[in-house]
């Protein structure tokens, strides 16, 4: 049985090719916008690097985000089953189900209940199946939740009241996660368009007024004040996606 890592990111061949090409095409356009050449194209090239370190995190942390999204229905469905009298590990199998009906037999949640079971069926116990689980995607609602079940299991702690419990706290935060999306997601959408401001300007001026950047394109000082600006307008990008970011532990 394979068990994923989410931790890790792998880019196929297909998101490695969709994804720089995206990024060549927005190189080329600034590029000639702010130099008016494609010589700086290959002295920033080897940032496509970082790009795709920065993509493969952006994707491991949406997977993490999904898993957790996943999770929370899986431990209400959990609960369900062992207020209807079930045992942890027959509940198991009952939220297993849920999982299918609720997100198909490609998710990530079913994927994971699935090995449980069959973990389950080699008399591995079930706290050392979430403590693995936990260990692997390292997401904070999921390892408090097996450090729960292994303290429950091992004082003989009410599993019940303490899946139920933990199932409305990480409801809670999701639903307050929303909450902040919801709030900041106007913001966000003009702060997008202040990215694509300053291109947006700088193209129509090049259109509408052929010549009006050439001082700049071919002369030391021009060439070092377009390079300023194009790290301010950089930073300014990288500021303020930093700054709509917020994460809830």
């Amino acid at each position: 049985m394979t068990q994923m890592n989410y931790n890790e990111y792998h880019l196929s061949i297909l998101e490695y090719i969709a994804y720089g090409s995206g990024f060549m095409t927005v190189l080329l356009i600034v590029v000639f916008l702010f130099f008016n050449s494609v010589i700086p194209v290959l002295l920033l090239s080897p940032f496509m690097i970082v790009y795709y370190k920065f993509i493969r995190r952006y994707l491991c942390e949406k997977r993490k985000n999904l898993l957790v999204y996943e999770f929370r229905d899986f431990i209400n469905a959990l609960s369900a089953s062992l207020n209807s009298g079930y045992a942890l590990e027959n509940a198991v199998k009952e939220a297993h189900k849920e999982m299918l009906i609720l997100y198909g037999r490609h998710s990530y949640m079913n994927a994971e209940a699935d090995i449980m079971l069959k973990l389950l069926a080699l008399n591995i116990p079930i706290e050392k199946i979430f403590a693995d689980f936990a260990n692997r995607c390292q997401c904070t609602d999921i390892i408090t939740f097996s450090q729960i079940i292994i303290i429950a299991k091992r004082n003989g702690g009410d599993l019940i009241s303490i899946i139920k419990s933990s199932s409305e706290t990480i409801s809670e935060k999701i639903s307050l996660k929303n909450d902040i999306a919801t709030t900041i997601a106007a913001k966000q959408f003009e702060q997008n368009i202040m990215f694509v401001m300053p291109i947006a300007i700088m193209t129509y001026i090049r259109c509408m007024s052929e010549g009006y950047f050439d001082p700049v394109y071919h002369t030391p000082v021009g060439i070092a004040l377009m390079t300023a600006c194009l790290i301010i307008y950089i930073f300014a990008v990288i500021l303020g996606l930093k700054i709509s970011r917020i994460k809830i532990g």
